[in-house]
């Protein structure tokens, strides 16, 4: 696996990408072949309603951790800003696992709650005020094997929290132009049964073909003239048309995949994966 150095560099590449649109991020594990994998240490499984039952007529599908003694994350890229939100829908274990709104330096919005034990705690870290420590029962929870919805809800600057469309704690005031470029969900373990993950609103870069302001020469291939957008897709960051100088002063076109350095921000080119068109 090599670091991406193209003769634009990344960078060139990243700055041709004119724009950006909302785009919702959707990870339905119903939808999922058994075994298959995302994020980190998370595979999906099958089983009764009642993980209680190894026999039942009616199965279905949630992501889970892969072992025991591992913890499944998952990262989700992609700024956020304005009006969004993100939503988990699991039968939660109880251990302690969490959700954090992230900026490029790390300052947070955070949630980290124990499910059917009845605590959480949403909380700025660094980054605006409100939220609450709750010691209850959180409002409208299903307890005992059975699923709910945890939603934050993000509009012009206010956070709220939901879980079952019941608000939870307090919200969280900031600035409205803050920028967050990750969500992370955490602690994720065995016990956990996930049945879907959505970050709606999302900002993706996207039309990655030659900007308006861009000089005519040297010419793109027709192709790089077309819609083309960058997604990322569990720890992979797919992009379909880098457009790269050649020694005969004509443009290249490449499909290429970039694989995300666990833990960071950091991409490295997937060689095997490098397409010219």
């Amino acid at each position: 696996m090599n670091k991406l150095l193209l003769p634009t560099t990344s960078v060139a590449l990243m700055m041709a990408m004119q724009g950006s649109l909302a785009k919702d991020y959707v990870l339905d594990a119903t939808t999922m072949a058994v075994g298959a994998t995302a994020g980190e240490n998370l595979v999906v499984k099958e089983g009764c309603l009642d993980p209680r039952k190894t026999s039942c007529t009616d199965k279905f599908k949630w992501l889970s951790s892969t072992s025991p003694i591992k913890i499944g994350n998952l990262q989700v890229l992609g700024q956020l800003t304005g009006d969004y939100e993100v939503v988990i829908t699991a039968d939660f274990g109880g251990d302690p696992k969490g959700i954090k709104l992230l900026t490029a330096d790390n300052q947070e919005i955070s949630l980290t709650f124990n499910g059917d034990r009845g605590w959480a705690k949403f909380m700025p870290n660094g980054i605006g005020n409100g939220g609450k420590l709750i010691h209850e029962i959180l409002p409208g929870w299903n307890k005992y094997h059975n699923f709910n919805e945890v939603k934050i809800t993000v509009q012009q600057g206010v956070a709220n929290l939901y879980t079952n469309g019941s608000v939870m704690g307090e919200p969280i005031t900031f600035d409205a132009g803050q920028v967050f470029d990750r969500v992370a969900f955490e602690g994720i373990t065995a016990n956990d049964r996930i049945a879907d993950v959505k970050v709606r609103g999302m900002q993706t870069l996207a039309s990655c073909g030659t900007p308006s302001s861009a000089p005519s020469s040297p010419a793109a291939p027709a192709a790089a003239s077309g819609d083309c957008t960058a997604d990322y897709i569990d720890g992979s960051l797919h992009v379909p048309c880098v457009r790269v100088p050649n020694a005969f002063g004509k443009i290249d076109l490449y499909d290429i995949w970039l694989l995300q350095q666990p833990l960071s921000f950091t991409f490295d080119l997937d060689s095997n994966r490098v397409t010219l068109k």
